[in-house]
């Protein structure tokens, strides 16, 4: 496992940004994140038919983020129509807006996460995970917590008695209320970097991230914040201290999933299949390729050019579902947090059998 301390140091040689360079770069940051915040590699697909142009299309949600650049590389490869399905990527700025449209049954498959699906199932939108976006391993996918330039906040000591961040009491940290960042900050409590708990921590929703990132990075108001890339990348490079990594903790808290709707699955349910063997074919090309589609991914992903010399490509695990212990760990936050009454089950969150079949299909 990663050592802690290998991603905490920030880079060398570089000084806060004045405020109008903020107001440059943080605004392309922010266009593919507004709202947000295994399987074996060689995964078989059905045998390639032409697309029939007058089928009906699978409409795809997307956010312009690491998590969907499998579905925009196999648009722009052709495997959509090399395995007989029609397919449309349909972008969105936000989650909201996201979840908004399929409520209204405008999309058939999205890219989002558990916690969001689980507040749009207990909204009448029933939808299931098909596969694992990005977060199938703990290193895939990355949230930080980081603290403010020159505000004497520095990370556990690896290997050290006490694993708590050290300054972090009587300190503000910054949030989105009820997402994945929210979750992801009682999950590191848990794991005992504040002490006792996150009591001696003001805790204050700022789901403006271009707000919370500006304040953060000229020191006002909060000294702490989670932050997802590559926003993240960008506050480390800012001098930010990195005080939790969580893809170095050895346990898998972040993941994002690709839903399917109920309706999708039962009337589409061979188009589904299809899309997703595409799908799975683009994070194969991706992983076996990735110096080819580096810029692909990072122009994708809308990576400022700034980062793009030290931003890596992503990898994928095509095939892959939530692990039990993931979606327990999820809905158990829900529930204590009072957004749900009672936990989905794996049954009714997870489809278990298409991608089943495709990794079937590969031995």
């Amino acid at each position: 496992m990663r050592s802690l301390i290998s991603s905490f140091r920030a880079c060398p040689g570089i000084h806060r940004p004045a405020a109008n360079t903020l107001r440059v770069l943080i605004p392309a940051l922010l266009a593919l994140l507004l709202a947000a915040c295994g399987a074996p590699a060689g995964v078989e697909t059905p045998p390639a038919t032409p697309a029939d142009p007058s089928a009906a299309v699978i409409k795809i949600g997307l956010l312009r983020i690491d998590d969907s650049v499998p579905f925009y590389v196999a648009e722009k490869e052709g495997l959509f129509a090399a395995h007989g399905v029609t397919a449309q990527l349909v972008p969105f700025n936000s989650s909201a807006d996201q979840a908004k449209a399929m409520e209204a049954g405008e999309l058939d498959m999205a890219m989002n996460d558990l916690i969001v699906q689980a507040l749009m199932r207990k909204g009448g939108t029933d939808t299931k995970v098909v596969a694992v976006a990005f977060g199938a391993t703990p290193a895939e996918g990355r949230f930080l917590l980081v603290g403010a330039p020159g505000s004497g906040l520095t990370a556990p000591t690896p290997g050290g008695a006490d694993g708590r961040i050290v300054g972090a009491a009587g300190k503000t940290v910054a949030i989105s209320s009820n997402t994945m960042m929210d979750f992801l900050l009682s999950q590191f409590a848990a794991l005992g970097f504040f002490a006792p708990d996150l009591s001696d921590v003001q805790i204050v929703s700022m789901p403006n991230l271009m707000l919370r990132v500006e304040a953060l990075i000229e020191g006002r108001d909060i000294q702490m914040a989670i932050l997802p890339d590559p926003l993240a990348a960008y506050a480390v490079r800012a001098g930010c201290p990195v005080l939790i990594d969580d893809t170095a903790l050895g346990v898998n808290l972040s993941q994002s999933v690709t839903l399917a709707t109920e309706t999708a699955l039962r009337e589409r349910r061979d188009e589904v299949s299809r899309v997703l063997a595409a799908y799975f074919a683009a994070m194969r090309l991706i992983n076996e390729n990735p110096d080819a589609y580096r810029d692909f991914c990072l122009e994708t992903a809308n990576v400022p050019a700034e980062l793009s010399a030290t931003y890596p490509t992503p990898s994928y695990t095509p095939g892959a579902l939530p692990a039990e212990e993931d979606l327990t760990r999820v809905m158990d936050w829900l529930v204590e947090r009072g957004l749900l009454a009672e936990a989905y089950s794996y049954a009714e969150t997870v489809d278990t059998t298409l991608a089943a079949a495709l990794i079937a299909g590969a031995d």
